[in-house]
């Protein structure tokens, strides 16, 4: 992902202002991705290589990259962002994975689809401020987005099989889309493909005692963004029209009857909220953590290792048994997630970099 050059000008600008503050800049980049209908990368290549999992419900990617300075109390920060959620059921996946594979439906059942896509990619700039009383600090960031694509889809219905292997479907379809749609409709400069976006997060930290410790972080707490003219498409998509084929064999054709327009369209980012609390004794220090992303709960237990300038986090992610590692050093903070040792089949992942330069 590229951070375009007017926003790193802006915050160069934003630099020179007070030369003699103390400040200090980092170059970051975070991306989290979970899913528990088949591994991400099948899923974000679309390529459907084993059959979804029987709890199949949820999946999402959220990335960011950019660079944050901090002047005092005040934080500035140009970042470009990628969220991609989608949520469905193991019926609706489960017909998925056997149409990408060619594969026969079961001609006894009938599958429900009930699918639901979003994701967005935008370039922004956020202003924070750092408030302090004794040992409680609070930080409010306000973010502004250039919505750069866009796509909020949904889809429901039936679809079932016959014993020749035809397929049979109905399903109501409610799309708005920049680029990618499920009908293949062409932006023929009918309809925008930017827009723009408002975000507020919020970062606190209380320090009631030496050895306590807790952090809230609540990042999206507002997420609302809006395009004017976006493509749009709604209607239902059946197999009502059938025709006899070149080898007398009955034959369906999908039909879709409905609108292809433009409107605008609002959609909401999910809230993201991290938890964290520190307990320290003479010999370690035992750190819990309760992370919801998405709309799901992640559950975090571990240890923290101090060093002399330095220090080494190991959690474990109790649900979907997934070590996590984590490292602050004055010049760099990192952590590293994944469920497997295999990537390719790996349902978590988490990758975070900060590298930090004080001046």
């Amino acid at each position: 992902m590229m951070i375009r050059l007017p926003l790193i000008a802006t915050l160069l600008t934003v630099l020179s202002i007070n030369a003699n503050a103390s400040t200090k800049v980092e170059a970051f980049t975070t991306s989290h991705s979970y899913s528990n209908i088949l591994p991400i990368k099948q899923l974000i290549d679309d390529d459907w290589q084993q059959p979804p999992d029987q709890g199949a419900s949820d999946a999402f990617t959220q990335s960011e990259v950019g660079i944050r300075a901090y002047i005092d109390n005040f934080s500035f920060s140009v970042s470009q962002r990628y969220d991609y959620f989608v949520k469905t059921e193991q019926q609706t996946a489960q017909a998925f994975y056997l149409n990408r594979n060619d594969l026969a439906l079961n001609t006894l059942d009938e599958y429900k689809i009930n699918f639901q896509l979003l994701n967005q990619r935008s370039n922004g700039i956020k202003v924070g401020y750092k408030f302090q009383y004794n040992n409680f600090t609070t930080d409010i960031r306000l973010g502004y987005w250039r919505l750069l694509a866009t796509r909020d889809s949904y889809l429901n219905g039936v679809i079932s099989g016959d014993d020749n292997g035809n397929i049979s479907a109905s399903a109501q379809l409610n799309e708005f889309y920049s680029t990618d749609n499920f009908l293949k409709r062409r932006n023929s400069d009918d309809w925008n493909t930017q827009g723009t976006g408002l975000t507020v997060d919020l970062h606190m930290r209380w320090q009631p005692s030496s050895n306590i410790d807790l952090k809230l972080s609540i990042t999206d707490l507002y997420a609302e963004f809006t395009s004017k003219n976006t493509g749009y498409s709604a209607g239902k998509l059946d197999t009502d029209g059938t025709f006899i084929n070149s080898i007398g064999g009955i034959a369906y054709v999908p039909l879709y009857r409905g609108i292809e327009t433009s409107a605008e369209h609002q959609f909401s980012i999910p809230v993201t909220i991290n938890l964290n609390a520190l307990y320290r004794t003479k010999k370690l220090t035992y750190v819990t953590q309760f992370l919801r992303q998405s709309d799901i709960n992640f559950y975090y237990v571990g240890v923290q290792f101090e060093h002399e300038n330095s220090s080494t986090r190991l959690l474990l992610d109790i649900e979907n048994t997934a070590p996590e590692i984590q490292f602050h050093h004055p010049w760099i903070t990192a952590y590293f997630s994944i469920d497997d040792t295999d990537f390719n089949q790996a349902m978590l992942f988490k990758l975070g970099i900060n590298l930090h330069l004080t001046f």
